[in-house]
């Protein structure tokens, strides 16, 4: 994916960045796909960039299928459980990262609709 593509998927997603959900310390979320260019995300509790190409020491690598499901996922507009079970995306990683990823970009509204049931 190009740097004008991924600044502009930064620009719509930059009002719901949801600060210090992370840590500190820059974390490289790598996203790799079946047939489509490769990119990353670098984020922290205060900023993120999404960057083109592999990052040699990614923090969580992510595969997907293709583009739109990264998005979709990061948007709220597809689950994560769903994803997984269609075969569209995979984390091999920090499992509690995985997980932060899919609620980085929510907003308040959509986080409080998720019930933590025993």
């Amino acid at each position: 994916m190009k740097t004008e593509q991924l600044a502009k998927r930064s620009l719509q997603l930059a009002d719901s960045f949801r600060y210090n959900l992370l840590p500190e310390e820059p974390v490289t979320f790598q996203f790799i796909f079946e047939s489509e260019d490769a990119f990353h995300l670098i984020a922290n509790h205060e900023q993120f960039d999404f960057r083109p190409g592999i990052e040699s020491t990614p923090t969580l690598t992510l595969w997907l299928d293709k583009h739109t499901t990264v998005w979709r996922l990061l948007e709220g507009t597809l689950d994560g459980m769903t994803a997984f079970m269609a075969g569209q995306y995979r984390a091999d990683g920090n499992i509690v990262l995985s997980q932060l990823l899919l609620y980085l970009f929510r907003s308040p509204q959509a986080l409080l609709a998720h019930e933590i049931k025993d």
